[in-house]
């Protein structure tokens, strides 16, 4: 499994990375497999991927305990996974 981002934004798994704030392998949230996949099952929609990750996020604490950033600090796992629902949920709204 692998982690790639380049800053420049020349993929869609890159403007993906970028949108959810996973850009930073160190504190990686998806593997370069797994947003490949999310993208295809999106229809390379970004808004949609983006709203998949989310849901993922919001949905499995393992995958944030293993991911926290120095942003989460503050936060505890469900007011994380809180977060990633409300995130996920405004798409629908909009």
């Amino acid at each position: 499994m692998a982690f790639t981002y380049h800053d420049t934004l020349v993929s869609d798994r890159d403007y993906l990375r970028f949108r959810i704030d996973d850009t930073q392998s160190a504190y990686r949230k998806f593997y370069d497999e797994e947003l490949d996949a999310i993208l295809e099952e999106s229809g390379n929609d970004i808004d949609k991927a983006r709203v998949m990750c989310f849901s993922i996020l919001a949905q499995d604490p393992d995958r944030l305990v293993l991911t926290k950033d120095g942003t989460a600090g503050a936060f505890t796992l469900l007011a994380l996974m809180k977060l990633y629902a409300q995130r996920a949920a405004e798409f629908y709204m909009a």
